[in-house]
């Protein structure tokens, strides 16, 4: 015998409510907010689930790509049974599940200068869990343009980086990164991507709380810097211009 348990939101948001810098007013305002992922690879395992998780009401997921053997270590929200099959199909058939309460929209495409305003449209914020940094400039030019702000996360090996832009920000994406190198979409690159399995789902969990402390108003240090996260040496480090 199964007890029936009214799924509200005092029931399944209680004890993020109990927090003081939430409340039901702040669970209300996360239940409100759209927010777009590009990309649902390892990041966007930690990522997507937790924001689902958390009650962020309305959220758009883009990616092209399909679930393979190698990356099952860091892309946790897939199984073996899945590979070959489309990850923003995937996640989103997961995702539901996870939280019915949550408007979840998927694209299986890549997401280009052309396509990104049909694909994105108004977000409260935009999530970069990508791998390439080609996609990366598209996200800064876009949110330029609409004034949104975008969240920067990025991780090779037991490191990592997250940034916050903002739309009236004296610091951009391109003034910490100035040059695009050649051959730097590391999804065209033929070489296996080094990381360890850990490595996203710290970055991606790191880069999920700033997004949830964005969306509801909080303070946060990133706005004015860029975090630089080493697990192989446990340090943390906050640059600022």
């Amino acid at each position: 015998m199964t007890t029936s348990v009214i799924d509200t939101l005092d029931t399944r948001y209680a004890r993020q409510i109990s927090l003081p810098e939430v409340g039901r007013a702040g669970q209300e305002l996360l239940a409100r907010k759209r927010v777009a992922v590009i990309g649902a690879g390892g990041l966007g395992s930690t990522l997507l689930p937790i924001l689902v998780g958390a009650g962020v009401g309305h959220l758009i997921l883009i990616d092209d790509d399909v679930v393979s053997v190698g990356n099952l270590p860091r892309q946790t929200l897939y199984t073996t049974e899945q590979v070959g099959e489309y990850k923003a199909l995937c996640a989103l058939e997961r995702l539901c599940k996870a939280n019915p309460h949550c408007e979840l929209i998927a694209h299986q495409g890549r997401l280009t200068a052309e396509n990104a305003l049909e694909l994105i449209g108004e977000v409260d914020l935009l999530i970069d869990a990508t791998d390439n940094e080609v996609t990366r400039r598209l996200l800064e030019h876009y949110a330029l343009e609409q004034r949104i702000p975008w969240l920067y996360a990025s991780l090779e090996g037991w490191s990592g980086q997250v940034a916050l832009f903002l739309p009236d920000a004296c610091t951009r994406y391109a003034d910490l990164f100035p040059e695009v190198e050649e051959g730097s979409s590391l999804s065209s690159s033929e070489e296996p991507f080094p990381v360890i399995a850990s490595t996203p789902a710290l970055i991606g969990s790191i880069a999920a709380a700033e997004a949830l402390k964005y969306l509801l108003g909080l303070p946060s240090p990133l706005t004015d810097g860029l975090l630089l996260v080493d697990s192989l040496h446990l340090t943390f480090r906050l640059l600022r211009r």
